[in-house]
């Protein structure tokens, strides 16, 4: 994922909530522009589809653009139990919780 917000500190706290995001590879900032590098299940792309469809609204971003690649090879992660998402997000609050999506990993995996 490709992201823009309009100042370096901004992008720098978007990008900063994926540091311990069980889905999140890497991530890093370069100015206004933010890239975090996924390795999704295949049915949670909707995910960042969402993301893409309504920056502003779902992370804060200004813009977001969206690559999906055929194949990643590299380190895989495995989730970090802890007591909340690390991005703050309250899975039961949102609308696909049970429907699209089971929560994240951290918590319910």
């Amino acid at each position: 994922m490709l992201g823009k917000t309009e100042s370096v500190d901004k992008t720098e706290d978007i990008c900063g909530l994926f540091d311990d995001c069980p889905y999140s590879v890497l991530n890093f900032v370069k100015d206004e522009l933010m890239v975090v590098i996924f390795s999704l299940p295949e049915d949670h792309r909707w995910w960042l589809e969402e993301v893409e469809k309504r920056p502003e609204k779902t992370l804060g971003l200004s813009l977001a653009e969206i690559f999906f690649s055929e194949h990643m090879g590299g380190v895989s992660r495995e989730a970090v139990k802890r007591e909340e998402t690390p991005y703050g997000t309250e899975c039961e609050r949102c609308k696909f919780y049970l429907k699209r999506c089971e929560g994240c990993p951290c918590i319910f995996g």
